[in-house]
């Protein structure tokens, strides 16, 4: 499945070849992969720049990630353990001082591969499990239990497509240094929850994205920085713990090495979909570690390792590949 991914990447990427020049700045467009906050409407970091009229973009990026966590309280329980491989396909185009698009993604879940790689990553750095050693390798299961009540079991591999986004944007104008836009987006639950492909529920989201190129400039460097609100329905996935308004930031610096080559870090940061003590289901911090390469005037290639930077809160590994297009 894993290769039919890769596949698929390819070819919608080469149905794009009459384009013109790709984005100067553009943030890593991750996420959190943990599939209790997956199914939400989060929005990933974008440019503070809205495309101008008759512009338009397309992101392709493929998620491959890894996750494990048991752990439990006087009432709760909760057991993550499995992989997914998550296909995103965003469109986005520009109309005065507007920017409109729309967010697809097709997500499968299995019991993957990368468990031994992992836990040999974690003893050569001398770096703790967190239990892997102790759980069957390349297994899925999806578990929550509270009060004794089972509320979550998924143990069969499964893919999908999740639910839909729909996004807009508006730019701030300015004659200040920063460039600023108010950024939104409306979640439809078009994926199976029952599958973890959607939450159930049609979430909604608007921030404030700001991007700065002057400031460090002699560093070759630009910095960005988005801050928001996520409203979400209770939907279908833990309704009884849900908080149904949840922030999020997003902080990154963008330098550039060569014509060709960028270096990206970036911070991505959510708080809790749950009402809940244990760290799967509490606030999140990611970090982000990449590169991006000009492959042609066409088409920019993003390489990325996605950490968790808050144990459990997120997925343990994360790589990200993505392919960034600007055309007319």
């Amino acid at each position: 499945m894993q290769r039919q991914f890769l596949l698929l990447l390819m070819i919608l990427s080469s149905c794009l070849a009459n384009l013109s020049k790709a984005q100067e700045h553009s943030p890593l467009q991750v996420n959190n992969q943990s599939p209790l906050a997956n199914i939400f409407g989060l929005p990933v970091a974008e440019s503070a720049r809205v495309l101008l009229p008759g512009q338009e973009t397309s992101h392709l990026s493929l998620d491959w990630a890894s996750n494990f966590t048991n752990e439990y309280s006087s009432n709760e329980l909760v057991y993550i353990d499995g992989e997914s491989a998550q296909l995103n396909i965003r469109w986005r185009t520009g109309l005065d001082l507007w920017e409109f698009g729309v967010d697809v993604k097709y997500a499968r879940f299995s019991g993957g591969s990368l468990d031994s790689f992992i836990e040999n990553w974690h003893d050569w750095f001398s770096l703790p499990n967190g239990g892997r050693e102790t759980a069957a390798q390349n297994q899925l299961r999806y578990a929550y239990i509270r009060d004794g009540l089972t509320q979550l079991n998924i143990l069969e591999n499964h893919s999908g497509f999740g639910d839909t986004r729909l996004t807009g944007a508006y730019q701030i104008p300015n004659d200040s240094r920063f460039n600023l836009a108010i950024r939104g987006g409306l979640k439809l639950p078009t994926g199976d929850s029952n599958k973890l492909l959607g939450s159930g529920g049609t979430d909604f989201n608007i921030g404030l994205n700001l991007e700065d190129s002057q400031t460090l400039m002699n560093y070759q460097a630009t910095y960005f920085a988005a801050a928001g609100i996520l409203w979400t329905q209770d939907g279908d996935i833990l309704s009884d713990q849900r908080k149904n308004s949840v922030f999020y930031s997003h902080l990154g610096i963008i330098r550039e090495l060569t014509p060709r080559w960028q270096l990206k870090l970036q911070m991505d940061t959510h708080t809790a979909f749950y009402d809940s003590v244990l760290a799967p289901l509490g606030e999140a911090l990611q970090l982000s570690f990449g590169a991006s390469f000009r492959l042609t005037n066409d088409l920019k290639l993003d390489l990325a390792i996605v950490e968790d930077a808050i144990t459990d809160s997120s997925s343990d590994v994360n790589f990200h590949i993505s392919l960034y297009n600007y055309f007319r």
